[in-house]
C-alpha cells in the first residue's frame, strides 16, 4: 500500500512539474495526402486548431482558435509520460504519418517526440490520443475556413 502511495504522489508530482515548467505544447500530424491536425497550446491559455481533411483532391483546412487554462490541461496531458518513450528508428512506409509532440520549457528548452503511425507505444500513445481529443473538440471559435496553405510558424 505505501509503494502505491508513493507511486500516485509521484506521478501527481511529475505531471504538476511538467505544468509549471513548460510553456508551449505542440501536436503536428498532418499528412500531405490525408489531412489530419495540429495543436498549438501556449502558456498564455491561447490554443490554435487545425483540422485538415481531403476535399475534391485538395486539402481543405478549418483553423479554431479560443482559450483553456493551460496548466490544467498540461496536467491533464500526462507530459512525463513521453520521458520514457523511445522512438523506433527506421524508414517509413509509404504515405505513412509520422506525428510529432513537442514541447517547450520556461528555460529555453525543446523536446520533441515522433512517432511513426504504425508504430505503438504506450507512453507515446497516450499522450497523443489526449491531443488528438483536444484538437478535435471544437471548442474554438471558427477563423479560417478554406484550402489548406501548409504548415505555418
Amino acid at each position: 500500500m505505501k509503494a502505491v502511495m508513493i507511486a500516485f504522489f509521484l506521478l501527481i508530482f511529475s505531471g504538476t512539474a511538467f505544468a509549471a515548467s513548460c510553456s508551449k505544447v505542440e501536436l503536428r500530424d498532418i499528412q500531405g495526402l490525408f489531412g489530419g491536425q495540429s495543436l498549438v497550446l501556449k502558456s498564455s491559455g491561447e490554443f490554435v486548431t487545425r483540422i485538415v481533411k481531403p476535399v475534391h483532391n485538395r486539402l481543405y483546412e478549418k483553423r479554431y482558435v479560443g482559450r483553456v487554462n493551460f496548466a490544467e490541461v498540461v496536467r491533464g496531458l500526462d507530459l512525463a509520460q513521453l520521458d520514457h518513450y523511445r522512438e523506433t528508428v527506421r524508414a517509413g512506409m509509404p504515405d505513412e504519418s509520422r506525428p510529432k509532440i513537442r514541447v517547450w520549457f520556461t528555460n529555453g528548452a525543446v523536446k520533441g517526440y515522433s512517432k511513426w503511425a504504425e508504430d505503438s507505444d504506450e507512453h507515446f500513445d497516450r499522450v497523443y490520443r489526449k491531443l488528438l481529443k483536444l484538437a478535435h473538440a471544437k471548442n474554438g471559435r471558427l477563423v479560417y475556413s478554406g484550402n489548406y496553405a501548409g504548415t505555418t510558424r
